[in-house]
């Protein structure tokens, strides 16, 4: 049986080197994401497994910059994603 997106990102996530909690933090954001945005982000991280602990921290500081109303941040770490993204 062919597995979709999600399951395929949550195997590269599973076999990163993120904590155990890390790790369910991250599928859980995946999980609540529709396939077609999926299929995107599967293709980088099959590509590049090594940006899951980098993408975790950037969503770990957007999430906290969103709880605490911190909007520089939120700037901040967009800009961060967008310049590594710019490397791949």
């Amino acid at each position: 049986m062919e597995r979709n997106a999600f399951q395929k990102i949550h195997e590269i996530i599973e076999t990163s080197t993120l904590l155990p909690e890390e790790k369910r933090d991250f599928t859980e954001l995946f999980a609540q994401t529709k396939e077609s945005a999926l299929k995107p982000v599967l293709k980088v991280l099959e590509a590049n497994p090594e940006l899951i602990a980098k993408l975790y921290t950037n969503y770990r500081i957007k999430k906290d910059a969103m709880v605490t109303g911190n909007m520089a941040a939120w700037e901040d770490a967009m800009e961060k994603e967008r310049e590594e993204l710019e490397r791949i």
